[in-house]
């Protein structure tokens, strides 16, 4: 998208614009007019055209574009080839199911996000570079936009809760006891005691005096599988395992996808459909040595099911490794990211995992401990997802009701209350989902632009005096680029185009 006519880089408001090839408007991509030129020439002496773009709104609005703008308008005949791996099957396969079916609701909800993003980035980050020069900071560039604006919104909010957080002061009680050469730590039954008096007194009348085991309480725990993994799932367990940022989880999600090794990783869906041939893509993976008793255990059982989540993508399943071999060895992030899918693909089709959960409450006249364990009754798909997920085993000592045990130790620990924490990327992105801003492809991206442009630092994510200045500028001049909710309805407005129930028009002019 460029602006009609001339215009400055530091004059707003800006509301004409037109589609333009890209090089015609950034000297940086000069070198796209050659491919253009081939495209074009190549495209004057075919029988059809066929739109092999990933199946998504970004893939759609970019071949639909291509179509219409360097093959003289095709987009209005070309068919649509649709798939989700990049395996040589399944290719084949979308080759003879190509769709004649317009897509036009998903171009055109693409492109309003496309309008709408420039419209609104735009003004305010000219705005945004505009107020800085007239304060005498010379030039830099300062950025906002629609998800911009609100995720920084975010992080500022977050670092004045932690600025105005009052501590206050509250005691623990820390007991330990020894069974068999063995020391337990007991929990008291009030996890904060406001008075250090309180929690003095409790010290003096425990110490050095048996507990009577008063009552053993149990619980079977049944944990069924993990739901296969969708982008925004497999983002989290990658940064939470092996802190790699939302945006090189996607990044080496896409390697692995162009090399055939999985499937299209731009998903919401937390679906499995059996057409995708569950015992095949076992049998694959199977190659790996680590991989083979446990697939040996699966294919042994009546049928193949996996524990489907509640989210679907209409246009893409859950993300599963397609069993192809790697043509060379994986190594580094792409080999762990490969891992973690495959063990995550294996464990959604075993049986639940069975735990017994245990408490032990003790006593001293009217105080009362209490001591947890738990138990692995049967691994089921833990064995499938190690070492992502821990057993968490911790076994009771051998009491019974009625025996006693000698307090070893006792005291009081003083703590204080504790501010809220920074957001990390993962959580950042996690919040952005659950606002309903951006989307499970931009998200990651949205983020390290707040590096970028210095709004952040630290992996807990802190903001600088510069988010606090743009965001106190916005929040005067523009509050609605900040409101999540203001983003949240047009994005609910870009799936009504989507959905065919709004037009690109009408939601433009609303917003």
């Amino acid at each position: 998208m460029h602006s009609k006519g001339r215009s400055s880089r530091r004059s707003y408001p800006v509301w004409d614009y037109h589609w333009a090839p890209k090089h015609l408007v950034d000297r940086a991509s000069a070198g796209l007019a050659r491919w253009v030129q081939v495209i074009g020439s190549i495209a004057t002496n075919v029988d059809r055209y066929i739109n092999a773009c990933d199946y998504d709104l970004e893939g759609s609005v970019i071949g639909h574009t291509i179509l219409q703008y360097a093959c003289n308008g095709a987009h209005t005949k070309a068919l649509r080839m649709k798939f989700s791996t990049m395996t040589e099957r399944e290719l084949r396969f979308a080759f003879q199911k190509l769709d004649s079916k317009t897509e036009l609701p998903l171009v055109d909800a693409g492109k309003c996000r496309h309008e709408l993003d420039w419209l609104y980035g735009i003004n305010l980050s000219r705005l945004l570079t505009e107020s800085a020069l007239r304060q005498g900071r010379g030039y830099a560039t300062l950025s906002t936009g629609r998800v911009q604006g609100p995720t920084l919104g975010f992080v500022v909010e977050r670092e004045e809760e932690i600025s105005c957080f009052v501590p206050v002061p509250f005691w623990t009680i820390e007991a330990t006891i020894v069974h068999d050469d063995k020391i337990y730590s007991l929990e008291y039954e009030k996890d904060k005691i406001t008075s250090k008096a309180e929690a003095k007194s409790v010290c003096d009348e425990c110490k050095d005096v048996p507990l009577d085991v008063k009552a053993i309480e149990s619980r079977e725990i049944q944990q069924y599988p993990p739901y296969p993994f969708n982008l925004s799932s497999l983002q989290s367990e990658a940064y939470r395992h092996f802190g790699y940022s939302p945006a090189r989880t996607l990044a080496s999600a896409e390697r692995l996808y162009l090399d055939a090794l999985i499937s299209y990783p731009r998903t919401s869906s937390q679906k499995l459909p059996p057409d995708i041939g569950y015992a095949e893509i076992l049998g694959g993976i199977a190659s790996y040595t680590a991989y083979q008793p446990l697939v040996a255990k699966l294919m042994t059982r009546a049928y193949l099911r996996p524990n489907n989540g509640p989210t679907n993508d209409p246009a893409h399943p859950a993300i599963f490794p397609t069993g192809e071999s790697p043509k060379q060895p994986l190594s580094g992030g792409e080999a762990k990211l490969y891992d973690l899918i495959s063990r995550r693909f294996m464990a959604t089709f075993a049986d639940s995992s069975l735990k017994t959960s245990s408490r032990m409450i003790l006593t001293h006249n009217n105080h009362r401990f209490f001591l947890s364990g738990s138990r692995v009754i049967k691994m089921g798909w833990i064995e499938y997802y190690r070492p992502y997920t821990l057993d968490d085993a911790r076994p009771l000592p051998d009491f019974r009701i009625g025996d006693r045990a000698k307090i070893q130790g006792i005291k009081t620990v003083e703590k204080f209350t504790q501010p809220p924490h920074r957001y990390n990327p993962s959580s950042l992105l996690k919040k952005m989902e659950d606002a309903n801003i951006g989307t499970k492809a931009t998200r990651a991206g949205i983020i390290d632009l707040l590096y970028a442009r210095g709004y952040v630092r630290e992996e807990r994510m802190r903001a600088s005096d510069l988010a606090d200045k743009v965001t106190d500028t916005l929040s005067t001049y523009c509050p609605l680029i900040i409101d999540s909710s203001f983003t949240a309805n047009l994005e609910n407005l870009m799936q009504d185009i989507q959905n065919g129930t709004a037009s690109r028009r009408g939601v433009l002019v609303e917003a």
